[in-house]
């Protein structure tokens, strides 16, 4: 095992030389570029899906930036970004200015729901990012008061302080909204929104860094105000966009060496004035420095409005755009606020990586993945808000599948996950307390999809179910008596573990209540089984339709005799009271489904139900002797609060990975997770917080990533075949 754990040690430790980020860099911008010739112009320079490839770049090099103060004195080369993201910062204030001007030119009524609309693409992004930082510093341990935990979620008290830009950024709309809406002469409204700007960056100067240098709140520190200007620049040149570009296209030969030796002139005198007088120069209750910052300023931001204006020139003869930056652009909002937590966990106890090469490019992978997946969650949470997309749909008014249910199948397989392989602490039991909703989840939504009106037809969709989990059971239970084997002999040399499966209590215990000796979460397969096969025999005797209303009884039976501390608790859970009580119930929904969705009051209902459950459950948690080890009553409806929404909003994040997950990898991922985070364990070292800390994560990943290629690879073989057989045919 040592052996194979030096292999974890030998990557994190491999060193490369970081030099190559640059050519990295180069493709990425240069790939698909589209120079004019010498007398043309790009037809519209500054267009949505150019600005947007170019900040997908200058998210990028935000990164970067932050990567090369995180190393320090091993950043080597990429030390040149340390005093760089302020430019790239400008970028992305310059075009939210321009383009939100521009838009009001040439959309009629723009104003009219402004708010709703730009407020919840950078909000819902946000709050949803702001909630992962806060659940990962409860997951390490943190203990919050209630008004501790209201400050973190509102974001008042800014965990990642890299969320800054969104703070300003939604004050900066509020104050377009309002400033342009009461003044209808143009100019003066410009003028007045510069005199706001102004006006805030002289109070985030005033602020300085707090009393402790702790930046703790809003406009505490320089990276507030250095570049905010650029959002009026933005909205001046959209205002004057034909003027400025016809001088421009006269004078570009002298503009660009012009303005490139500025830049280079610029940066030498900020960075000598960042380090004779300093942001930092304040003593706290000595000196405030004011002076030392207006110095900094008065040359940083000129520097910035000077290589904005470079950009914008050459944007100007140059098109910028390929499938990667196009992406970069579309999740740039989200890969800027979530990249800090691969940032600080990758080179801390998260993983121990001592190589600054492995460190950056992992930093950079881990935050686009991270934030490919959050920006999907956020477009469908933002269009759902903003009314764009038909999630309140009932399943009659669409095409029958429900996308929502698939979502929440990798929702729930997280959360199985989640208790097999607990967070630490709190957090933990936080997590095993919602993930005891997965499982009756997943047996409600088989019980669903499987009734039919027509007995012979459900015969026939129990048959076949039937079939298919009992190859399940049988071949999940072979895999990992296999898996156990190997396992025991790598870690302990011998066999003697293995020699307990095979005793009469197990074979017992595996027969009559489904524990499986070899391993214990797969009841789930055995109890399903044991609940198709007496659904199959109620059927035949044509009693099934009328069995279902015995589910909601056998869950209250399964609770009561649960918290008497009748028999164990495996004994009450693995037989029949779970399985067929839930997968009975999942039938009485789909049989009265249509009755269900048509009460008036359904909707305010559920989401009253779902905030009540969700909160007496953390009570429940807190308040029984016996822990999670017994069924709590808020979670079990709950369970049923969760598949009526899922009904109830058919069409959420249809099309999204989540639901591909959801669809194809659920189970996959229910019944290999635990091999898979043994499998980790003989590779990383127990201390390293990817498997001590976030153990569920990094096995539902990787389980997630095994089931997707097995799909894949499934599908490919299929598709083969299927060619044969049409070539043979033929």
């Amino acid at each position: 095992m040592e052996q194979l754990q030096t292999f974890y040690r030998s990557f994190i430790s491999f060193e490369f030389p970081l030099v190559i980020i640059f050519p990295l860099l180069a493709l990425l911008l240069l790939v698909g570029v589209k120079v004019s010739k010498r007398k043309e112009w790009q037809d519209n320079p500054f267009s949505l899906e150019t600005s947007k490839a170019v900040q997908g770049f200058a998210a990028v090099c935000i990164i970067l930036h932050h990567l090369s103060q995180e190393l320090a004195e091993k950043a080597g080369v990429l030390g040149d970004f340390k005093d760089l993201g302020v430019l790239f910062v400008g970028i992305f204030f310059f075009f939210s200015g321009y383009g939100l001007y521009t838009s009001l030119n040439t959309k009629e009524n723009y104003l009219k729901g402004f708010l709703k609309k730009r407020l919840t693409t950078i909000l819902i992004p946000f709050f949803t990012c702001n909630s992962l930082f806060a659940a990962s510093i409860c997951i390490e341990g943190a203990k919050l008061s209630p008004v501790e935990a209201l400050t973190l979620l509102s974001g008042w008290y800014l965990l990642n302080s890299h969320m800054w830009y969104v703070i300003e950024i939604a004050i900066l709309y509020l104050a377009f909204f309002a400033i342009y809406r009461l003044i209808k002469n143009r100019t003066a409204a410009t003028v007045v929104m510069g005199i706001f700007v102004a006006l805030m960056i002289t109070g985030s100067l005033l602020l300085k860094h707090g009393d402790d240098y702790s930046c703790s709140y809003w406009f505490m520190g320089e990276w507030w105000y250095n570049a905010s200007f650029l959002f009026v620049v933005g909205i001046i040149f959209s205002k004057h966009a034909e003027g400025l570009r016809m001088f421009a296209r006269k004078a570009y030969w002298v503009l660009i060496p012009v303005l490139a030796a500025l830049v280079a002139v610029l940066r030498i005198q900020t960075r000598y004035m960042l380090e004779m007088y300093s942001y930092w120069s304040e003593i706290p209750g000595e000196y405030n420095g004011y002076l030392d910052k207006v110095r900094c300023l008065g040359f940083q931001l000129p520097w910035i409005f000077v290589f904005v204006c470079l950009v914008l020139l050459i944007m100007m003869k140059v098109r910028f755009g390929n499938r990667v930056l196009n992406f970069l652009g579309k999740i740039s909002l989200e890969l800027y606020l979530i990249h800090a937590m691969f940032l600080h966990g990758l080179h801390g106890s998260l993983a121990h990586i001592s190589s600054p090469g492995v460190y950056v490019v992992l930093t950079i992978l881990g935050s686009i993945g991270f934030a490919t997946v959050i920006n999907g969650f956020d477009r469908h949470i933002i269009a759902l808000i903003n009314g764009r997309e038909r999630a309140s749909a009932l399943p009659e008014e669409n095409t029958g599948h429900i996308h929502s249910i698939d979502v929440m199948r990798i929702v729930m397989a997280f959360l199985v996950v989640a208790i097999h392989i607990p967070f630490p602490g709190k957090a933990g039991q936080v997590f095993i307390t919602y993930g005891k909703t997965a499982v009756p989840f997943f047996f409600m939504v088989c019980g669903y999809f499987l009734f039919r009106d027509d007995n012979k037809e459900m015969m026939a969709r129990l048959i076949k179910q039937t079939k298919r989990i009992a190859v399940l059971f049988v071949a999940a239970n072979v895999f990992y008596a296999v898996f156990f084997m190997l396992y025991e002999r790598i870690t302990e040399g011998s066999l003697n573990g293995m020699r307990a499966c095979f005793t009469g209590k197990a074979l017992i215990d595996f027969l009559l209540y489904n524990l499986s000796p070899f391993s214990e979460h797969l009841w789930f397969l055995g109890s399903l089984l044991y609940a198709l096969l007496i659904m199959l025999a109620l059927n035949k005797l044509g009693v099934l339709k009328h069995a279902v209303f015995a589910g909601p009884a056998l869950i209250a039976a399964y609770v009561v005799l649960s918290h008497l501390g009748v028999g164990e608790g495996y004994q009450l859970r693995n037989a029949i009271l779970v399985g067929l009580a839930y997968t009975m119930t999942g039938m009485l929904i789909k049989r009265f489904e249509k009755k269900i969705l048509g009460v008036k009051f359904l909707v305010p209902v559920l989401w009253i139900l779902l905030a009540v459950c969700g909160t007496t459950a953390i009570f429940e948690l807190n308040g029984y002797k016996q822990g999670v080890a017994v069924p709590f009553v808020s979670c079990e409806i709950l369970t049923a609060v969760i598949v009526l929404l899922c009904l109830r909003y058919p069409n959420f994040l249809a099309g999204t990975s989540a639901e591909n997950l959801g669809r194809d990898c659920s189970l996959p991922v229910y019944i290999i997770h635990i091999a898979v985070m043994c499998a980790l364990l003989l590779f990383i070292p127990e201390n390293v917080g990817l498997v001590s800390t976030y153990g569920a994560l990094t096995a539902f990943a990787a389980s997630a990533a095994i089931a997707t290629l097995y799909n894949k690879i499934k599908s490919v073989i299929i598709t083969v075949n299927r060619g044969k057989t049409e070539v043979v045919t033929t």
